[in-house]
């Protein structure tokens, strides 16, 4: 006995094979579309009622797509498109890449230009962002519209705008006295700073307490060229200097009696002791010394003895 099988009955069975194959690998192929691109945050604006005509809406939408796809420069919305009296006033988009996958961030800022008579429902628009791939099957993101109330400027019916006039709101008075005494403070701060700063490195006599007698010595020691005959001179500014705060003439032998009668110098007491030392033997023997090397450390220790005189340490 021969089966029997009745023709249009097997066509059918396999064009509904055909069919369910075609949507399950479809489904596969837009789920997998679907993973490779996905919205990850959204920040739409901080309020929904009360807008008006003229006002900015910002809008943030961050986008993850992972390799090989990617969104070209051209998928992005285009600023000045106008939908329903809502126009796209700026785009920023930053991109993140990583070996993986790429973020797009989108900065939407969008201005009210509808208006109506009364309270509307206005929306931002959905947006269809495409994104592609090398011999890939291109897809779309789609960012959702985003609803929001205007507010009219103006009630319908109004007949004469003078009697409907609201006095102007004044703004809350913002104490001062807090940020006036920083400011006293600071600006105080900073005179300070600056006296002090010229105090420390200043040369000139006409300052008040600048004048003592390491201080015109150090002055007149940088006037000084770098010879033999200068190192004499240098020499002798030092030793004028030493006498006039010690009352008399000061010899090696008293540098301990200066120290205790000036203890603002006992930090520089070997410091001293070593100019006595060298003094004596640039003035009293043959050692021939560098003259420029010599007159340049009499320069530094002048001016350190300059700032133990000003209590400057």
């Amino acid at each position: 006995m021969k089966n029997i099988i009745h023709k249009p009955l097997c066509f059918k069975l396999l064009y509904l094979m055909m069919t369910f194959g075609a949507i399950a690998f479809s489904n596969v192929s837009w789920a997998a579309q679907e993973s490779s691109a996905k919205i990850v945050n959204t920040i739409n604006p901080s309020k929904s009622v009360g807008i008006q005509i003229g006002d900015l809406l910002n809008r943030e939408i961050e986008i993850e797509v992972s390799k090989p796809y990617q969104i070209s420069k051209n998928a992005f919305p285009v600023k000045g498109a106008n939908q329903d009296g809502v126009e796209l006033n700026d785009i920023k988009v930053e991109t993140k890449k990583s070996d993986q996958k790429t973020t797009y961030k989108i900065r939407l800022t969008y201005q009210v230009f509808g208006y109506s008579a009364k309270p509307t429902v206005m929306q931002l628009p959905a947006e269809h962002i495409a994104v592609s791939g090398n011999n890939q099957t291109a897809f779309s993101v789609d960012i959702p519209a985003w609803r929001f109330w205007q507010a009219s400027l103006v009630p319908t019916g109004i007949k004469n705008a003078k009697d409907n006039v609201q006095p102007q709101y004044k703004p809350t008075l913002i104490d001062l006295r807090q940020h006036q005494i920083k400011l006293i403070t600071l600006f105080s701060m900073l005179i300070v700073g600056a006296i002090g700063l010229i105090y420390i490195n200043a040369d000139k006599q006409w300052l008040p307490f600048m004048n003592g007698a390491f201080a015109q010595a150090h002055r007149k020691i940088k006037k000084l060229n770098k010879d033999k005959a200068s190192e004499q001179k240098a020499l002798l500014y030092m030793h004028q200097a030493f006498n006039k705060i010690h009352g008399a003439n000061l010899f090696a032998s008293d540098v301990k009696a200066f120290i205790l009668a000036n203890p603002a110098y006992a930090s520089m007491q070997t410091e001293i002791i070593n100019f006595f030392e060298r003094s004596n033997a640039a003035l009293f023997s043959d050692q021939n010394e560098n003259s420029a090397t010599h007159i340049n450390a009499l320069i530094t220790l002048s001016k350190a003895l300059r700032n133990c005189e000003r209590g400057v340490k």
